[in-house]
């Protein structure tokens, strides 16, 4: 925590959105992502602002470029609904002159992964449950926005099938079995997707634990960078696959996660609510997108090589079971 002067350009900016105009500054707090991200709040207020900046003064990167067009979703119509739901956070606007490229309301309360390690290390599902019950709901909102009837394709994900293997071959991480048995895998899931039809729906598109907060009973979604139409799976099994992590790279079994996944998936069939046909497509297609769900984290260097192996596995065997599935 550091504190900006208020005579600092910045300051003028951020205190005029607070329309405050105090001597003493504000107080400044670097958060994770993998961006220069910063709370500013005033003294005593632990809410205040969030501010993403630019890189670079002039917007070439293509990580400044994504951050660009998320301020853009932000001024579309469904971030607008989804605001006025409270679902997302208040924009408040951009100073391109200061390199700030989006500046939100802050928004309070613990992450989803706080309720999973609560739950995984702990055994407290009593306080994970609810707030997966929540995160549902919140998806559902999404999920059943308006949307011109577009099918879904199974194209998307067989080239992201492809596109992960092709990464974790190159990283050495999967034996020339693993490959092989991967891409039969994906064939054999690419005949069976055909027979599960749904429209395209509006996603949330980077559904990772750290992107829901839970203040005072609610859910609200941040990062609005991959907002976009597609395949419910993309968020519902990003989920899913981010709970079974949650448990594995805590050193628990990843079978002990089955309570929370199936609460969730509940909770979503409820929240819609879906009927017999969407059903179905949901458990008969999502262990090909939780598993997917699992190589994309496998894919992070960070995590020891033991469990990304582990990963892969867990993966393989989701993919075969699940084609058992009636």
């Amino acid at each position: 925590m550091t504190h900006l002067p208020a005579d600092d350009p910045l300051a003028q900016v951020l205190l005029s959105h607070l329309g405050a105009d105090l001597e003493q500054g504000l107080s400044m707090e670097r958060l994770r992502a993998s961006r220069p991200v910063f709370r500013f709040s005033l003294p005593g207020d632990g809410l205040g602002l969030v501010g993403k900046y630019f890189h670079d003064q002039v917007p070439e990167s293509p990580q400044d470029r994504s951050l660009a067009r998320e301020y853009q979703k932000y001024l579309g119509a469904p971030a607008k609904e989804l605001a006025a739901a409270g679902l997302i956070p208040r924009l408040v606007g951009q100073s391109p002159d200061v390199r700030l490229g989006l500046l939100l309301e802050g928004v309070p309360g613990p992450d989803l992964d706080h309720y999973l390690a609560k739950a995984a290390l702990g055994g407290d599902q009593a306080s994970c449950l609810p707030q997966l019950a929540r995160l549902a709901a919140l998806l559902a909102f999404f999920h059943n926005r308006p949307r011109p009837p577009e099918p879904v394709s199974p194209e998307p994900v067989v080239a992201y099938f492809q596109k992960l293997r092709g990464q974790l071959q190159a990283q050495g991480l999967l034996s020339t079995e693993d490959a092989t048995s991967l891409a039969e895998e994906s064939r054999a899931w690419e005949a069976r997707w055909g027979a599960y039809a749904d429209r395209q729906v509006l996603l949330h598109g980077d559904a990772t634990p750290t992107n829901f907060l839970f203040p005072d009973e609610r859910v609200v979604a941040i990062d609005l960078e991959r907002l976009r139409p597609g395949d419910r799976f993309f968020d519902l099994s990003w989920v899913a696959g981010e709970i079974r992590h949650a448990w594995g790279w805590r050193g628990c079994a990843f079978e002990e996660s089955e309570t929370a996944i199936r609460h969730f998936f509940r909770s979503y069939i409820s929240a819609l609510p879906a009927d017999a046909a969407l059903t179905t497509r949901i458990f008969a297609l999502n262990p090909l997108y939780m598993a997917l769900a699992e190589l994309r984290i496998a894919r992070n260097a960070y995590l020891s090589w033991e469990y990304r192996r582990a990963l892969v596995a867990e993966a393989q065997r989701c993919l075969e079971f699940g084609r058992r599935l009636p």
